[in-house]
């Protein structure tokens, strides 16, 4: 497999992980509580739905990769096997992930902006965790890779 189809194939593990990791708070930073952030109640009620719904999508995601992996496997095991074409497909199906994921970060970049700049501060004290938590996922990723 080439490195293009390898990072498709990293980036549709790494939506999954997202999945999994959301589901299990012990896996990723817990975000901030709508109390910790001293959030009015309609912003509550938002900041719970982008919750749920982010939560909802990963795991959507999550199963579209685990769905496709005995495709792929078996378009891989065939003598003939397209590794180009195999990579495209790999590749698109991870835009689409990306493409899907859009209108939940514009919701999440809106929510983001109407708070004010300490409970900004908070958001991205969380955000930072989530990114070094990928960092150690990406790391991983990495050591597998290098067998």
């Amino acid at each position: 497999m080439n490195a293009s189809t390898l990072r498709a194939v990293a980036l549709c593990l790494l939506l999954g992980l997202g999945a999994a990791a959301q589901a299990s708070p012990t896996r990723l930073p817990i975000p901030p509580s709508a109390a910790e952030l001293n959030l009015s109640p309609a912003q509550q009620l938002e900041w719970e739905a982008l919750q749920a719904d982010a939560i909802a999508m990963r795991q959507q995601l999550l199963s579209d990769v685990a769905n496709n992996l005995p495709e792929l496997e078996a378009a891989l095991s065939s003598p003939n096997a397209d590794l180009g074409l195999l990579a495209q497909h790999v590749q698109s199906q991870a835009l689409y992930a990306l493409w899907q994921t859009q209108p939940i970060r514009q919701r999440r970049l809106a929510f983001y902006q109407s708070l004010d700049p300490q409970q900004q501060a908070q958001v991205r004290t969380w955000l930072i965790g989530v990114v070094q938590r990928l960092e150690r996922v990406i790391a991983a990723v990495q050591v597998l890779q290098a067998d």
